[in-house]
C-alpha cells in the first residue's frame, strides 16, 4: 500500500508539473473544488449505482474509485485550450454527455489522448496497442508444439469485443495437459465450469444470513489485463460485482465471497514459456495471481494467462506461472494475436500513466464456454 501511494504520488507530481494550467495560485484553489465536488459526486454515485455501468476493474473497489476520482480531477486542466478530446465511441459518447468519471471512462475523464487525433478508432480490427492502425489484422504465430504431453481437454472460450450489438466475436480453442498436471487441470477445469467452493458447505445449504455462489470463469470472466502483443490475463475482477450483474441487480448487500483455494505445491513445471499460445496459471494455483494481496472478492481477477510470445526469463519456478495447456489450432493463434494488439488504457489498471500493460481499451467479456473429453483420455 505504501508502495502505491509513493506511486501515486510521484505520478500525480510529474503529471502537475508538465500542466501550464497549474501556473497560479487561484487555478490550484479551483482544483481543490473541482476535487472535493468530484469526490462527493463519485461517492453519491457509487452509493447509488455501485458502478454497474462502469469496468469491473474499477466497479470492484471502492478505493480505486476514489484513487481514479482524485487522479482525474488533478490530471485534467482546467484550461480549455489545454484540453484534447479523446477518440473513440466510450469516449466520444462520455465526454459529450459529461459523464466520464461516473462512468468509470477514466481515458475520456482525464483526457489522455494516447495519440490523440491520430489514434485508431478503437473497434477496427487494425487498431494496434500504440494507437496506430496496422498494415494488416495480425494472423498469430504458429501453433506451439505439444512437447509430447498429451492433451485430455479441449476448451473453446467465445470472446466479445466491446458492448454493442455488432460486437466482435471471437474463439479460441486450449488443449489441457490433464495426465501431467492433473491437479491443477481439475483446478481449472471447475473452475471454468462449475465453478470452486472454498467456503463451508452451509453458506450454500443454510445461508447463514449471506448470499454466496461458487466463483465460476462463466460469471463475469473478462480480459483483464492485455501486456500488448506478450500475453492476455483473464479472470474475474469482482465476484461481488459478477454475481449481482447476473441477479440484474446494482449490488447484493451481505455477500460473502469464495476464499482462494487451498494452494497447490506438489506440481512440477512441465515446460517453459518459450512459447506463444501456451495456458499458465499460478504457481499456487488459481486464485494466487496479482500480488496475492488482493481481497476475497479480487482474488481471481489473474485467473490465468495465455502468452502471445515467447515469455523472456526464468520461469521454470512454477512459483510463478505453471504451464498447463496450449492452443490447438491455427485460426485460435490468430484470435489470440488479434486479442493481444488490442488498444489498452495504459498504466497501473489503466490510471497512472506510463506502464506498458493495462484494461483494454475496449471491454472484453468471456460469453461462452465449452468443455470437451478427448477421445482415449482418463479426464
Amino acid at each position: 500500500m505504501v508502495h502505491l501511494c509513493r506511486t501515486l504520488a510521484i505520478a500525480a507530481a510529474a503529471c502537475i508539473g508538465s500542466c501550464d494550467a497549474f501556473a497560479n495560485q487561484q487555478q490550484k484553489q479551483s482544483l481543490h473544488g473541482q476535487l472535493y465536488t468530484q469526490q462527493k459526486k463519485k461517492a453519491q454515485y457509487q452509493e447509488d449505482n455501485d458502478f454497474a455501468s462502469s469496468s469491473p476493474s474499477i466497479a470492484s473497489n471502492s478505493r480505486r474509485a476514489w484513487i481514479a476520482g482524485g487522479l482525474a480531477v488533478l490530471l485534467t486542466s482546467p484550461s480549455p485550450a489545454n484540453a484534447v478530446r479523446a477518440i473513440g465511441g466510450a469516449e466520444e459518447d462520455c465526454r459529450a454527455a459529461g459523464n466520464c468519471l461516473e462512468i468509470g471512462e477514466l481515458d475520456g475523464a482525464i483526457g489522455w489522448t494516447w495519440g490523440g487525433k491520430d489514434r485508431c478508432e478503437a473497434t477496427d480490427p487494425r487498431c494496434g496497442a500504440n494507437g496506430q492502425l496496422m498494415d494488416s489484422v495480425p494472423s498469430g504465430a504458429a501453433v506451439p508444439d505439444t512437447m509430447g504431453l498429451k492433451i485430455t481437454d479441449i476448451v473453446t472460450l467465445e470472446f466479445s469485443i466491446g458492448t454493442r450489438s455488432d460486437a466482435e466475436k471471437l474463439t479460441i480453442k486450449l488443449g489441457l495437459y490433464g495426465e501431467n498436471s492433473q491437479a491443477s487441470v481439475k483446478q481449472f477445469l471447475d473452475f471454468i465450469t462449475s465453478g470452486l467452493r472454498t467456503t463451508s458447505d452451509l453458506i450454500f445449504e443454510n445461508g447463514m444470513g449471506v448470499e454466496s455462489a461458487p466463483v465460476a470463469l462463466s460469471r463475469g470472466g473478462i480480459v483483464a489485463q492485455i501486456e500488448p502483443q506478450k500475453r492476455l490475463d483473464i479472470g474475474i475482477p469482482s465476484q461481488a460485482a459478477a454475481y449481482a450483474r447476473s441477479k440484474g441487480k446494482n449490488k447484493i448487500d451481505d455477500f460473502l465471497a469464495q476464499p482462494r483455494p487451498k494452494a497447490i505445491l506438489d506440481e512440477e513445471a512441465l515446460r517453459p514459456r518459450n512459447a506463444a499460445g501456451l495456458v499458465t496459471i499460478p504457481g499456487k494455483g488459481v486464485g494466487y495471481g496479482g500480488t496475492t494481496l488482493e481481497s476475497d472478492d479480487e482474488a481471481y481477477e489473474s485467473s490465468f494467462q495465455i502468452t502471445a510470445a515467447p515469455f523472456e526469463g526464468k520461469d521454470r519456478d512454477p512459483s510463478q506461472q505453471r504451464v498447463i495447456g496450449q492452443l490447438i489450432d491455427q485460426e485460435s493463434m490468430a484470435n489470440l494475436a488479434r486479442l493481444a494488439s488490442l488498444p489498452t488504457k495504459k498504466g497501473f489498471k489503466g490510471v497512472i500513466p506510463g506502464q506498458n500493460s493495462g484494461p483494454p481499451l475496449l471491454k472484453v467479456t468471456l460469453t461462452g464456454i465449452e468443455v470437451q473429453p478427448v477421445a482415449g483420455s482418463n479426464s
